[in-house]
């Protein structure tokens, strides 16, 4: 009898999350919401609210309620071509959710800069082409920093929101296109001087690596060492706050076949952070994106 109420409980959920999918709704713009009167106005406040209320909380690499995505774009690059960021954003609560995003200018410190709110519909997904430009209607490259938020604007802590980016240009001499995939990573992916590992890239004669760092510290500037695992060369990076950094591995980064992994390791403490890296093919410029993982 035991077993089979177990089985019976296991196909109710199942049924739920079925049913919960069938009728999940389908969007392709975010509903602009208008800031309430006690949210924050600014980049750096949304990101001091957040600390405030997350600060006991241990954070997990699935639906959570907030999320950065470490690099979006609407710029152009080298050799003819056109960098956008097609972003998807899914809320799991049967109700609606608010959000607050902000954009983190690379090489600025944004901490000043405003925070837009946004609607997203019960049980829904959004997804939204070029999003930088059409949704934020910012230009340049950065990352996002996504918020579920109440009526007050607290950040808030029943949120169940996730999301994904893909970064993409079309490919010169060709009708198709190269892209790499950012998936939404914690706010509180890595904190103050604890090293985190970036592994899994490649520097040659036929790839290029490019690493990067998010700062979430809303006071100071910091300054990341990728060190080589494999040669001991180190890249160096400093980051304004509120703000993301990246910048080509050092040369000879990589070991004779190619391989690279890097020990990350910031200047300072009590502050959050996330590192990445990304590997290019020079000829096809195919490439593929890594996270630095504490």
């Amino acid at each position: 009898m035991k077993i089979e109420r177990v089985v019976a409980a296991a196909f109710v959920v199942a049924t739920m999350t079925l049913s919960a999918d069938a009728q999940r709704q389908a969007r392709e713009t975010l509903e602009p919401l208008a800031r309430p009167a006690s949210a924050p106005a600014t980049v750096g406040g949304a990101i001091e609210r957040l600390h405030r209320v997350k600060a006991s909380v241990v954070s997990l690499d699935w639906t959570t309620s907030s999320f950065i995505i470490p690099v979006a774009g609407n710029a152009p690059g080298s050799g003819g071509t056109y960098f956008r960021s097609d972003v998807v954003f899914r809320n799991d609560r049967s109700t609606s959710q608010r959000i607050a995003i902000g954009w983190l200018a690379q090489g600025a410190n944004n901490c000043t800069q405003p925070v837009q709110y946004f609607t997203l519909s019960p049980n829904s997904i959004t997804a939204m082409d070029d999003f930088v430009n059409t949704q934020l209607h910012k230009s340049g490259l950065g990352a996002v920093l996504v918020v579920a938020v109440t009526a007050t604007g607290d950040a808030d802590d029943d949120g169940e929101i996730d999301g994904y980016s893909r970064i993409w240009t079309p490919q010169p001499g060709s009708s198709g296109s190269v892209s790499q995939n950012f998936t939404a990573i914690d706010v509180n992916d890595s904190l103050g001087s604890l090293p985190a590992t970036l592994m899994g890239l490649k520097q040659n004669a036929q790839f290029r690596t490019n690493v990067g760092i998010v700062n979430l510290d809303t006071t100071a500037a910091h300054s990341w060492t990728f060190t080589s695992d494999f040669t001991g060369a180190v890249t160096s990076l400093f980051v304004q706050p509120c703000s993301v950094g990246q910048i080509g591995a050092t040369a000879g980064s990589g070991s004779a076949l190619g391989n690279v992994s890097f020990t990350v390791k910031s200047d300072g403490f009590g502050f959050s952070w996330s590192g990445f890296g990304s590997s290019s093919d020079n000829v096809t410029g195919d490439g593929w994106v890594a996270r630095a993982i504490q």
